[in-house]
């Protein structure tokens, strides 16, 4: 006969000390109590459950998944395992195992308005079901659209900053992977390109690519599909990038739809040049900033002038105390001074020192 311990039988021997505790610590009191009620150790990702379920977010998502919806009951629906999944990425799973692993919660369903959490089987036929790019940019554009549209409109208009970054990913056996330069030497990666509204800070557009793909790689095709889904009360100003996105094609592609842009332009020894203590500089309307006019032709761009300077500092000649000569291309003219660079008016074309 199995003897009854502290942890087993119908009524274990450790649940007689189950009732309200107080003791003093110093000059404060504490109590610990016990309750019959469930608890989740996830609780704290209510708050954002609660906001989505009143932002409308879940019923765009539910028209723009490519799923069919399943013809019995008792299998989860499209949605619920969408919503399984964002959960799971919530509370840091890194895996689909992990994602799985919260079905031992009993009030997950609960909290999240589901039957059950999906499992790894399930979301693994749930990702295969996305055939390929036209059914993945018809599901991820309109949750994007859905968002942007709820941003105000600006008079001014947005900016939007062009960006790439680098994903490591260390076994290397997914997708899209190859070998590429991060920051920690040549890994297996991914380059993904993203387009971002500035005053916001909202990822208007993501593109993923090979980890061996430079920086520019099918960028104009990038921002011309950015625009023209963006929703019509969004306007924008200007565009900005770093020296990776300094190709003559992409300047030609902002002249063309008059679109200001600033582009860091690639360092050249011979830039540096321009910086003589000849030129003529000229006040502006911000206090200690001045601006001299040059022209210079390079082999990433046809002739563009005229040329934003920073004043250098008092009493110095050539560059500027810190700066290494590096420019930016623009699609904004010098006249008005610094003034323009700021508010982004005008269009032809011009050049700014970082």
């Amino acid at each position: 006969m199995k003897e009854k311990t502290q942890s087993t039988g119908t009524n274990p021997l450790h649940q007689s000390v189950a009732q309200k505790l107080k003791f003093k610590v110093g000059t404060k009191s504490i109590a610990v109590d016990f309750t019959d009620q469930r608890i989740i150790a996830h609780a704290g990702t209510a708050t954002f459950w609660g906001w989505l379920h009143l932002s409308g977010f879940l019923s765009v998502l539910e028209k723009a998944l490519p799923h069919q919806v399943p013809l019995l009951n008792n299998h989860l629906t499209p949605l619920e395992k969408a919503v399984g999944f964002l959960q799971g990425i919530l509370c840091e799973a890194r895996k689909l195992t992990h994602v799985a692993y919260l079905r031992r919660d009993p009030l997950m369903p609960q909290l999240l308005g589901v039957r059950c959490i999906p499992s790894q089987s399930t979301l693994s036929r749930f990702f295969n079901s996305f055939g390929g790019l036209a059914a993945n940019a018809k599901c991820f554009r309109a949750l994007w659209n859905s968002t942007m549209k709820r941003l105000p409109t600006r008079r001014e208009g947005y900016t939007l900053d062009l960006d790439s970054t680098k994903l490591l990913h260390e076994d290397g056996n997914q997708e899209g992977v190859k070998s590429g330069f991060t920051r920690q030497g040549i890994k297996p990666c991914l380059h993904p390109l993203l387009g971002i509204l500035a005053e916001v800070r909202m990822v208007a557009s993501f593109w993923l690519r090979a980890g061996n793909a430079s920086c520019a790689n099918n960028v104009i095709s990038f921002v011309h599909d950015l625009m023209a889904n963006l929703p019509i009360h969004i306007r924008l100003r200007g565009v900005r990038g770093d020296s990776g996105f300094c190709v003559p094609e992409l300047l030609e592609f902002f002249e063309s739809r008059r679109l200001p842009y600033v582009v860091v332009a690639r360092l050249q020894e011979k830039i540096q040049t321009l910086l003589r203590s000849d030129l003529k500089w000229k006040p502006t309307e911000v206090p200690g900033m001045e601006v001299a006019e040059s022209v210079y032709k390079s082999r990433w761009v046809e002739t563009r002038a005229p040329t934003d300077l920073d004043s250098p500092p008092q009493g110095s000649k050539g560059t500027p105390r810190g700066r290494e000569g590096a420019f930016r291309p623009t699609g904004i003219p010098l006249s008005g001074h610094g003034h323009e660079l700021a508010s982004g008016k005008g269009c032809p074309v011009g050049m700014a020192l970082l």
